[in-house]
């Protein structure tokens, strides 16, 4: 009988679970700060690869790879570790650091920044 309870009780409740609404991919109302001392993921709906982040004092600092994309290596900068914002890239363009980099080559894919 406690086994048939347990059984009924994890249906229900994995039934309540799957009955809430998750966004499709891509197709957030909202995302990141909610305003009222509350976020959702994603934080920030973008793609940044190998990210790192720092704090200095009270700012956060985040930086990540661009592969052989240019610009490359984005800054972002935060208060909070929810509200991002874009400050640079570090590199302009890539053919700084090789002309192997350039696009009119390349045979250095996947190994950029």
């Amino acid at each position: 009988m406690k086994h048939l309870l347990a059984l009924i009780f994890c249906v229900y409740f994995s039934g309540c679970l799957m009955g809430q609404q998750q966004a499709e991919w891509g197709n957030w109302k909202n995302w990141g700060d909610q305003e009222d001392g509350t976020y959702l993921n994603p934080i920030i709906p973008s793609d940044y690869s190998d990210i790192d982040c720092i704090r200095v004092g009270e700012d956060y600092y985040a930086i990540s790879s661009t592969f052989q994309f240019s610009p490359g290596m984005t800054l972002l900068h935060s208060k909070d570790l929810v509200n991002w914002e874009i400050c640079s890239n570090i590199i302009d363009d890539l053919t700084q650091i090789s002309e192997s980099l350039n696009w009119t080559r390349m045979d250095r894919y996947g190994r950029g920044v």
